[in-house]
């Protein structure tokens, strides 16, 4: 069967990324920023279907669907916590979508949003969710999902809302006591109809860091040598160097003389923390590099003069300055150990080495090893982190959208692997639906 289905506060289509590669089709969708418009027509021919600001267009005028499908942006309700139900949730983005789909009635919706919605307002605000939701006819499951089990390198807790139209109820066997734990306790104390989506159970972490990083970037990505030094002695200082065999990334500093200079990159199992939504400037997240370094030295070279005759005129001994190189390399050969430098990606035997020189001022020297480059990411390593492919990115990279906005875009998306997963399991609900005969659309269900 065909999955129809809608995107709301669509941004780059990182549902759509994985829901099309499932043979789903986009019936229509929605985004308000004007750069994440412009990224979404190019990454999807035009993308014809999409529209703008989603509370300025009519539930009835959007086409019928299957599944509806959106990482709404989280805002406090203005009366949380007072059990109103869906009368709560007006004048908030969430409404907009628990409005359409209480008009055009989709069997299935995904919902995404960030992990902290479970306690925001100690709890309230979610509990009213759970509510509305249960109002307009779900029945309700979720769960706390993290990127780098979808093998991306990025350690990025989400929380996710599936939501059936027609699922029957099933209790939660709820156990633990984390932040999912507790808010499933609270939403079943509110008495809504509750189900069991199959979630996939992965638990493992197969992509690293520098599975994702590219073999060379350019300059501007670069720290300067005075913020490169400080950050090393901030992070000597509090002896939160990394040490890993697996990826080598420098540790984590946070908040120097009040700014975030540096985001930690890498855990010893080398995977990202959460790409920032706004990603930019000191934000973004960095990594060390290895890199060559020019040293002055002397030397004494001797000057002779000739006459005409080639009599010897003048002799002088006169100090030159040389320039050597030493290429400052992570090797992790089990017969060089000794050999290994920690804090930097590594590069292979041939690959092409930075090269610095004395007078450009690129690089920073600490006077003793490990010797650091620090960059950010760049803006394909981010979409890559979110499971993106190259194509994707240099797509909207030449349609004009700037670094800062590919940032921006990378940290606001969805996991594309995340979505596929999950993808996976809502087709064969929709399937077995549609085989009974139960498939309703609200025309139907009006008759």
């Amino acid at each position: 069967m065909t999955l129809r289905y809608i995107e709301l506060f669509a941004g780059i289509g990182g549902f759509r990324s994985a829901l099309d590669a499932l043979g789903g089709v986009c019936v229509f969708a929605s985004e308000i920023d004007k750069y994440a418009s412009q990224a979404y027509q190019a990454l999807y021919n035009g993308a014809a279907e999409l529209h703008g600001d989603i509370t300025k267009i009519d539930a009835q005028d959007i086409p019928d669907h299957d599944v509806l499908v959106g990482g709404f942006p989280c805002q406090a309700f203005s009366v949380a916590g007072q059990r109103k139900g869906f009368e709560e949730a007006r004048g908030t983005l969430f409404f907009e979508i628990a409005r359409i789909a209480k008009t055009k009635r989709p069997r299935l919706m995904l919902l995404e949003n960030v992990k902290g919605l479970l306690s925001h307002d100690g709890g309230k605000t979610f509990e009213t969710m759970c509510a509305v939701l249960n109002d307009i006819g779900y029945a309700i499951d979720f769960r706390i999902v993290n990127s780098k089990h979808y093998g991306v390198p990025q350690n990025r807790e989400r929380i996710f809302v599936v939501c059936d139209r027609d699922a029957e109820h099933e209790d939660w066997n709820v156990s633990g006591n984390d932040v999912g734990a507790k808010a499933k306790r609270r939403a079943q104390a509110l008495g809504v109809r509750t189900f069991n989506f199959d979630w996939p159970e992965n638990n493992e972490v197969t992509a690293r860091l520098r599975d994702v990083l590219e073999a060379q970037v350019g300059e501007k990505y670069y720290l300067s040598e005075e913020k490169t030094a400080k950050l090393i002695a901030q992070l000597e200082e509090r002896g939160q160097i990394a040490e890993s065999d697996d990826c080598g990334m420098v540790g984590y500093v946070d908040g120097i003389n009040g700014h975030d200079i540096c985001r930690r990159v890498s855990t010893p199992t080398g995977v990202a923390p959460t790409i920032p939504t706004g990603s930019s400037g000191n934000t973004t997240p960095k990594i060390a590099e290895p890199y060559t370094v020019f040293q002055k030295t002397t030397s004494w070279t001797t000057t002779v003069k000739y006459d005409e005759t080639g009599t010897l005129q003048a002799a002088r001994l006169d100090k030159v300055p040389q320039v050597v190189t030493e290429e400052v390399r992570a090797v992790l050969t089990p017969e060089r150990p000794e050999k290994r430098q920690n804090g930097r990606r590594f590069k292979e035997d041939g690959e092409e080495s930075f090269t610095l020189t004395a007078q450009d001022k690129h690089g920073v020297a600490i006077g003793r090893y490990p010797r650091y480059r620090i960059r950010k990411l760049t803006p394909r390593e981010c979409w890559r982190l979110q499971g993106f492919t190259d194509a994707q990115h240099d797509a909207v990279a030449a349609a004009g959208v700037s670094d800062s906005q590919r940032y921006k875009q990378a940290g606001n998306a969805v996991t594309v692997n995340v979505i596929h997963a999950l993808g996976e399991r809502l087709i064969p609900r929709l399937a077995e639906l549609s085989e009974t005969g139960n498939r309703l659309t609200p025309e139907k269900e009006a008759a």
